[in-house]
């Protein structure tokens, strides 16, 4: 080994080595238990969970219902400005979905107890569409986005009326929640092993067709919630 090579390996992180091993084990979407990826990858247990748990805290890893782990959504933040065709993709669906409801469209992902917006597009012949930023943030129990997110999900007794309701309409509607004035309209985007997004459209209150609008939106998200190439990341 040359002395610059040697260099170079000494100041590497062993920590960090180890743990993009374990998603580049997890990068081929078969989930896999603490110990099947121990086994895989030749570290001891006690290492790989404690990788995985600060991986699972970043969203960059998932469990399953069964407990397994998978990639996670937080990836998916990482990767938004180099999501390439994947992006067109889901620009375009959003681009047409914010067209036909004359309103602001984006695709939100779940990171930790806030959503993300992850792409975002205004529609092309409307002045007064809301400006909404990838990246832009807000807490998961409040806004439409999250609580479509959270309709995904396995009920639970201290949820809000509106998680409830979603899971029977299919969709969430909140008025000013996330921005004074604004309504937001948000159906869940069911991924692969329990992991859900959210699709919405966010415009000024009595701007929009509210009932056209959630059929939309509800017909956007059942689109994207099919396997496509688009969480191929």
């Amino acid at each position: 080994m040359s002395e610059a090579t040697s260099s170079r390996a000494s100041v590497r992180s062993q920590t960090l080595d180890r743990a993009l091993d374990v998603l580049d084990l997890l990068a081929d979407g078969q989930p896999r238990s603490s110990q099947e990826l121990a086994t895989a990858s030749g570290l001891h247990r006690s290492i790989v969970y404690r990788i995985l748990r600060t991986l699972e805290d970043r969203q960059l890893v998932s469990r399953t219902a069964e407990g397994r782990y998978t990639l996670g959504l937080g990836l998916l933040v990482l990767s938004r400005t180099v999501l390439g065709e994947a992006q067109a993709e889901l620009q375009d669906q959003l681009g047409q979905l914010a067209n036909t409801v004359s309103a602001t469209a984006f695709l939100a992902v779940p990171q930790g107890r806030e959503v993300v917006a992850l792409v975002t597009v205004e529609p092309a012949r409307h002045r007064t569409a809301i400006a909404y930023r990838p990246g832009a943030r807000s807490p998961m129990d409040r806004g439409a986005c999250g609580l479509a997110i959270l309709s995904a999900q396995p009920a639970r007794a201290d949820e809000r009326p509106e998680v409830t309701w979603a899971r029977q309409t299919g969709y969430v509607r909140t008025v000013g929640e996330v921005h004074a004035g604004l309504t937001e309209i948000a159906a869940p985007v069911r991924l692969g092993h329990g992991s859900a997004a959210a699709v919405a459209v966010v415009f000024v209150s009595g701007d929009v067709d509210e009932t056209h609008a959630a059929e939309e939106v509800k017909s956007v998200a059942a689109r994207m919630s099919r396997p496509t190439e688009i969480w191929e990341l």
